[in-house]
């Protein structure tokens, strides 16, 4: 029963100041709702969530558990349906980890991380190095870095990103692709048969640095019990400059092999030594589960609003704070998500098309709970999806964007809501790190289902781009994403507020957001195709 009040003190601050409203509200009330939604209650959901007595809200966990049950209890203290969507994980968690390559010891944390995912409690592997270029196999940009070369049993070296960045003619320039992530690098590894794959490391082509490699790869690694039947048994990144000093004094050079996967005609290329790695592993299966709440709406469709619930956890490896809090990513986006719910549950709106509101877990492990809710769903159910991730808590934007609204009309529908509220719809800057693949609206994507990040602008109204410095070198994957009561919450009360004239926007004009031709990565299931060959709106034509 300790952990009682922890629960009720910020239910009711977020309940504080609430009416119940009946009737069908006109979508300007809807808005102006959003603009009286008092600091305390968008500060409530992230300050509970960012505390230290949520241990950093890793699946599986208690901290995880207390997340899962206060978004049930805030959702039902809202009157919305609610209820739990379990789901299981299998997690694998490195006790040490030895790792040599051309005779080479490698050091785990420094030069070397990953995951091991077997149920052994001790493991030992061992494979031929072949560099495979960028990994990439697809008809869709004409690239094929295998070339059917039997790979199997191999430990593959693989470049992250995608030609593009270095080439901007081909692919989507500096535009990191769906092909530039390292989860497809694996999937492709997986298809290939490969024994291990190492993803080389360097800060451009990751977006991110050593550090985030290593404070992500560092914990638990969690997976679904699909994912695992087959792939590489090790998955894991090496430093660039251990790398280099790996071919020192053989016959290749890594720029010289770095300039040749840049052309359409490379080939795996086989480096001359072995890899040995060998460790000690912990594993486990355990459960996890989505919140999920519902309005009703008289069409039988939906609209799918989401935000991650689970972050870092803790490292109790660390010397001094071990506690990854997650206060941006995600409590501000799971604010925003509630604040959402709040207002529409509180208008007592006649829906056309229904809303569902869905708190994902398991989504710093790849994804998972929205790959598991999207994998239980019936894609021609769902309008849209509009996801909130790391959502901006500081001074108000005077723009806003939607990642990955550019290839649905979507985007058109963006245009004029952020007009009403005399905002700029302005590109997202950091598209070069490929953040559209790495959150929960790719999985609807994936399944055909137009999605979007939908956010206030980076930059404050003074020019400062905030986010961007959140994500590069700042507090992102780190133990300072902390709560900070100073936070002026402007951006998020404004995404509460795009989010809501978006929905109103659907409700209004009733309209189903379409592709604007097919979307640049693999799918699962057919997609909704407006035009695909003509029209100045297509996304491969801007």
């Amino acid at each position: 029963m300790k952990w009682l009040p922890i629960i009720l003190i910020p239910m009711a601050v977020f309940a504080a100041g609430a009416a119940a409203v009946t009737g069908n509200d006109a979508s300007g009330r809807l808005q102006e709702r959003c603009d009286r939604l008092g600091k305390g209650q968008l500060q409530s959901v992230i300050e509970f969530l960012s505390a230290d007595a949520l241990e950093g809200r890793a699946p599986g966990t208690r901290g995880g558990e207390l997340a899962e049950n206060y978004l049930h209890a805030l959702f039902k203290g809202l009157g919305l349906r609610s209820r739990f969507q379990p789901f299981t994980l299998h997690g694998f968690r490195l006790a040490a980890l030895s790792a040599a390559a051309g005779g080479r010891d490698l050091a785990f944390g420094e030069e070397i991380v990953g995951s091991h995912v077997g149920p052994e409690g001790e493991f030992s592997l061992e494979g031929d190095a072949v560099f495979a270029g960028f990994g990439i196999r697809t008809e869709l940009w004409d690239w094929d870095d295998y070339k059917q070369t039997d790979l199997r049993g191999k430990v593959l070296v693989v470049r992250v990103n995608d030609p593009g960045l270095f080439l901007p003619r081909i692919f989507d320039g500096k535009a990191l692709t769906y092909f530039g992530r390292w989860t497809y690098k694996i999937e492709e590894a997986t298809r290939a048969g490969a024994r291990a794959i190492l993803l080389i490391h360097t800060t451009p082509t990751a977006g991110y640095g050593w550090d985030v490699v290593r404070n992500s790869w560092s914990g638990e690694e969690l997976h679904l019990p699909a994912d695992l039947d087959q792939g590489p048994v090790f998955r894991g990144w090496v430093r660039e400059d251990s790398l280099r000093s790996l071919l020192a004094g053989r016959r290749f050079d890594l720029d010289r092999l770095y300039a040749r996967s840049l052309r359409r005609d490379f080939r795996p290329v086989d480096l001359g030594f072995k890899v040995r790695i060998s460790g000690r592993n912990a594993s486990r299966t355990l459960a996890a589960r989505n919140v999920i709440a519902e309005l009703p709406g008289s069409s039988g469709k939906r609209i799918v609003l989401s935000a991650h619930i689970d972050h870092l956890g803790r490292d109790e490896r660390r010397a001094g704070d071990q506690i990854f809090n997650g206060a941006i990513d995600n409590g501000a986006a799971v604010a925003a998500l509630a604040m959402v719910a709040k207002v529409y549950a509180e208008a007592g709106r006649e829906l056309h098309f229904g809303l569902t509101f869905l708190a994902c877990q398991a989504e710093e492990a790849g994804l998972l709970g929205a790959k598991h809710f999207v994998s239980r769903a019936d894609p021609r159910e769902i309008v849209a999806n509009i996801n909130f991730e790391s959502t901006p808590v500081w001074e108000k934007s005077p723009d806003m964007f939607a990642e990955g609204a550019q290839y649905s009309t979507l985007e058109g529908m963006l245009r004029k809501v952020a007009a009403g509220q005399g905002l700029n719809y302005t590109p997202f800057s950091m598209s070069d790190q490929g953040l559209f693949f790495r959150s929960d609206q790719f999985p609807f994507a994936q399944a055909g289902i137009p999605a979007c990040w939908l956010s206030a602008g980076e930059r404050t109204v003074a020019g400062r781009n905030r986010l961007a410095e959140f994500f590069k070198g700042g507090a992102y994957h780190t133990v300072d994403d902390e709560f900070d009561p100073a936070w002026e919450l402007q951006g998020l009360r404004q995404t509460v507020k795009l989010a809501v004239g978006l929905i109103e926007h659907l409700q209004t004009t009733r309209a189903i957001p379409l592709w604007k031709g097919r979307p640049p990565f693999p799918l699962a299931g057919e997609p909704r195709l407006g035009v695909v060959d003509s029209g100045p709106d297509l996304w491969y034509k801007k």
